[in-house]
């Protein structure tokens, strides 16, 4: 009887033991992968070259290794799936777009090992559709620990823009707020389009997929505008992603063109529709 008493404890115990165990493997490889390293790379294409950026990291704070199975993107407006590359250190520039950057080629994919402790930077390929702008701003990692457990995070603040080749400059941007360059270059791609004047090349300008038609229209309501017209700029939300620029033929008392509500969303500027 005491026997069995024993040896009923000593089960409970290495129960207890092998669950304690589990649950250390399972919390401490859940939370073992981190990232760090927040960016944004913004790069315009070159020709139909993709475009290659590094931002971010890849933490194994864990002191057994995981396997990283997969990392996939939210990416937008990608011609091709995007490639992610694994890499042990970061090189300059940070992004670059044509030939293939050594750091690419020298770099690993999923499935990777990450020992215990150990740092990987991130980069990435992206290559856009014609006119667009393709964007990823947030990774998921699938990966794996001891025992087979199965795990999978996501995380945002790798963000990394590539700007067709086909796209005039000044549409792709970062974000406005605090930096009134990315508005102003936004402008001169107007002024541009007015000047040509061109209803497709008007309608890229616009974005919003803008059609010939409504091109057409904009360039009839604007057709007052020359290049020495003065330019005013006003924010309508906080953030000044979304803003009213008025040219003014001759006065800026009596002389305004009709107002253009613009906005900066997917890290490119484009004319807001009307009744949006």
């Amino acid at each position: 009887m005491r026997r069995s008493v024993r040896n009923v404890s000593l089960v409970i115990f290495l129960l207890i033991v092998l669950g304690c165990a589990f649950a250390v493997l399972y919390l401490g490889t859940s939370t073992g992968l981190t990232f760090g390293g927040s960016g944004t790379r913004l790069v315009a294409q070159s020709k139909s070259s993709a475009v290659y950026g590094e931002v971010g990291w890849l933490r194994n704070t864990a002191p057994w290794p995981i396997t990283i199975e997969s990392v996939t993107t939210n990416v937008v407006n990608e011609s091709t799936p995007p490639s992610v590359y694994l890499e042990t250190a970061q090189n300059s520039p940070t992004s670059t777009s044509g030939k293939i950057p050594a750091w690419a080629l020298g770099a690993s994919k999923a499935p990777y090992d990450l020992d215990g402790g150990s740092l990987r930077y991130l980069g990435f390929a992206l290559t856009p559709k014609s006119d667009a702008v393709a964007s990823i701003t947030a990774i998921t990692v699938n990966f794996s620990g001891p025992l087979g457990l199965q795990f999978h995070k996501t995380f945002s603040g790798t963000r990394v823009a590539a700007g067709s080749s086909t796209l005039p400059d000044g549409l792709l941007g970062v974000a406005p707020y605090g930096n009134p360059a990315s508005l102003n270059a936004y402008i001169a791609a107007m002024r541009a389009a007015l000047l040509a004047p061109d209803p497709k090349t008007m309608a890229t300008v616009m974005g919003n997929d803008a059609t010939a038609a409504q091109a057409e229209s904009f360039l009839t309501a604007e057709k007052g505008y020359a290049a020495t017209d003065a330019v005013s700029s006003t924010v309508v939300t906080p953030d000044g992603r979304r803003q009213k620029i008025v040219f003014y033929a001759g006065s800026i008392t009596t002389g305004a063109l009709p107002p253009i509500d613009v906005q900066w969303s997917d890290y490119r500027w484009g004319v807001i529709p009307a009744g949006s």
